[in-house]
């Protein structure tokens, strides 16, 4: 009976650190992000954009799921590339484009977060390409480089599912063996922490 109400003790303990643990990492990414947004937001107004796209990079990169300050980001990334395009400073506008689409791969878990904005920004960013390739002679018209440059951007980047869901759960395996070992130092949890740490790595790189 004592043995049975210590274990649950454990795993109430260990489930009250992961989800301390867990609040504070969201609190610290959505602190990152609101104080990026807001250099971002004031570097906007005062006309220095390459500022403003750098902020509002760290926006997206600090990734908090349903997060609306990285929808205002995207949004704001969105019309100072149209803005730029329009203005035919296209060296701008494909950074804003490629700054958007670079910040979703790098965040890419189960899925891709805003993956719906992906085919417009492969189009856009193909279209600025494709002009410079044939100002410099590398394609002979626009088409070619469009098409050379969708068929580079359409390829299947997306993360594994299987890999994905491998990584978070030995990620949360090794959390709480750590704080089973802290709690009640037994050589198996050293073991298993130690395994689940590899297969966390492992499961990063794969997916």
């Amino acid at each position: 009976m004592a043995d049975t109400i210590h274990a649950r003790k454990v795993i109430r303990d260990t489930v009250i650190i992961a989800v301390c643990m867990a609040g504070i990492l969201l609190l610290r990414l959505s602190l990152d992000q609101w104080q990026s947004y807001s250099s971002g937001v004031d570097d906007l107004k005062k006309g220095n954009y390459n500022n403003a796209i750098m902020y509002f990079d760290r926006v997206l990169n600090a990734h908090v799921p349903f997060s609306p300050l990285e929808n205002k980001a995207e949004t704001n990334l969105l019309a100072l590339g149209s803005k730029f395009e329009n203005d035919k400073e296209y060296e701008l506008a494909l950074l804003c484009y490629e700054t958007i689409r670079t910040s979703r791969y790098l965040t890419r878990h189960f899925i891709v977060p805003g993956a719906s904005q992906i085919p417009y920004l492969n189009s856009r960013i193909a279209a600025i390409k494709a002009r410079s390739l044939v100002k410099d002679g590398l394609v002979g018209n626009i088409k070619e480089g469009y098409d050379q440059q969708m068929g580079i951007m359409s390829r299947d980047f997306s993360p594994s599912v299987f890999w994905s869901v491998v990584a978070v759960a030995a990620f949360w395996t090794y959390i709480g063996f750590i704080v089973l070992w802290i709690l009640n130092r037994k050589t198996v949890y050293v073991f298993v922490f130690c395994l689940s740490f590899i297969v966390w790595l492992t499961g990063l790189y794969l997916a």
